[in-house]
């Protein structure tokens, strides 16, 4: 594993990038969400920006009402951890 994903990352212009896609549901445009069950953490303990994916205010929403983040995202047949990593890659790759 990367330092980087073990670390808690904190950066504006990656979150920037994050919001720069449409949201991993409907396409619509995002805020940026941390995934809670990344990093082995449990609970709303916030992970790295690393670990943050685009979700429209609704679908974030959404996802905080249902409560069980894995079980939500398995819901919507969507990866957010893949796609967190791909998209973390590519950024530093573009750096």
């Amino acid at each position: 594993m990367n330092k980087d994903w073990a670390d808690k990352v904190r950066s504006q212009k990656y979150l920037e990038n994050v919001r720069e896609h449409g949201c991993l549901i409907c396409h619509r445009p995002p805020q940026a969400h941390h995934l809670t069950h990344a990093q082995g953490l449990r609970g709303m303990r916030r992970t790295g920006d690393q670990w943050a994916v685009p979700l429209c205010q609704e679908h974030h929403f959404n996802l905080h009402a249902y409560g069980n983040e894995s079980q939500w995202w398995a819901l919507q047949g969507i990866d957010p951890i893949k796609w967190a990593e791909n998209n973390w890659e590519i950024y530093n790759n573009e750096k």
